[in-house]
């Protein structure tokens, strides 16, 4: 059991900085010398306007953009390894600050909308299956590909129109409150919602056809017993990876959300920080994306372990 969860920690590690390394490498390969994009559009604000190349070369200078990428790079790693991960170029504010409290607003989007999205698909492929009728398969089916169909983007706009413009229930941007939350955490939800009908209803299919399952009925038990103590109870497992999975989905749909709701989260400053060129803010927030999609993939590889003796065993032989 600790070599398998040592080899899944060094794997951890390993994701994350392979993450970073291909951000910076890809951020460096944008058209445009990066001193004079940071000059252009963080200090003068204005890409039209024309600027001298003693100024770039002082902004090169200043922020270390004449160094070799390599040693860029060792430099932020350096960094990181003491716990800092620079100041950003755009405000001039260390970025751990910065995504320190950005961070707080994007975690309570995911919780929130994670937890919706797992309640209500629970609650339906529960539903399907203590009702035995075809067409509530259906139209669970239905439910799940209307759900992954729809983008995260065409979605927020119809229920800023529904609810915000037309009905004037809720704010429309800003997460100054509470009613702030309740648009972007739909829109998530709703993304996630699909997803999770489809991996429950399969993972069901499995576990209705293993031979225990027969024995359970044979016993006389109901089928809302077999379903609650024996059918979810073993889907749960193979469930955990695919939920860590929908972390790194997750990411992408808060990237969109945050934008189009004003909300001051991680994928907000994700955007402005590449807009801007700004490599610490940049090279900072993939980093703690790619950490937290890695550190919930192993989270649910320790579960998993956990939960099915047949993981340790295999994790052990390897």
């Amino acid at each position: 059991m600790t070599s398998y969860l040592a080899r899944r920690f060094a794997v951890t590690i390993c994701s994350v900085l392979v993450a970073t390394l291909l951000a910076f490498v890809l951020m460096r390969l944008v058209p445009g010398e990066p001193a004079r994009i940071v000059l252009t559009r963080v200090f003068v604000q204005d890409q039209t306007i024309a600027v001298s190349q003693g100024d770039v070369d002082d902004v090169a200078r200043r922020f270390g953009l004449d160094a070799p990428l390599i040693v860029q790079y060792g430099r932020w790693i350096g960094g990181v390894l003491r716990g800092d991960f620079g100041n950003s170029i755009r405000t001039g504010r260390p970025v751990a600050t910065e995504l320190r409290w950005r961070l707080s607003a994007t975690a309570l989007l995911a919780a929130l909308s994670t937890l919706c999205s797992l309640v209500l698909a629970f609650l339906l492929v529960a539903s399907v299956w203590l009702s035995r009728q075809s067409w509530t398969r259906h139209l669970a089916e239905v439910v799940a590909v209307g759900s992954i169909a729809i983008p995260a983007f065409y979605l927020g706009v119809a229920l800023i129109i529904l609810l915000s413009l037309w009905l004037d229930l809720l704010p429309v941007s800003g997460f100054q409150s509470w009613a702030h939350v309740v648009l972007p955490v739909c829109v998530l939800a709703l993304g996630q919602f699909g997803f999770n009908i489809a991996i429950l209803l399969g993972l069901l299919d499995e576990v209705y056809a293993a031979p225990y399952i027969l024995t359970a009925r044979a016993k006389g038990l109901t089928t809302r017993q077999v379903l609650v103590h024996h059918a979810l109870r073993n889907a749960l497992v193979p469930f955990i990876p695919y939920l860590a999975l929908e972390i790194a989905f997750l990411v992408g749909g808060v990237l969109v959300v945050e934008r189009l709701f004003g909300v001051p989260g991680i994928g907000s400053y994700l955007l402005e920080s590449l807009d801007t060129h700004d490599i610490p803010a940049f090279l900072g927030t993939v980093g703690v994306i790619a950490g937290m999609v890695a550190l919930c993939n192993f989270s649910a590889d320790i579960l998993v372990a956990l939960l099915d003796p047949r993981v340790r065993l295999a994790g052990e032989q390897i």
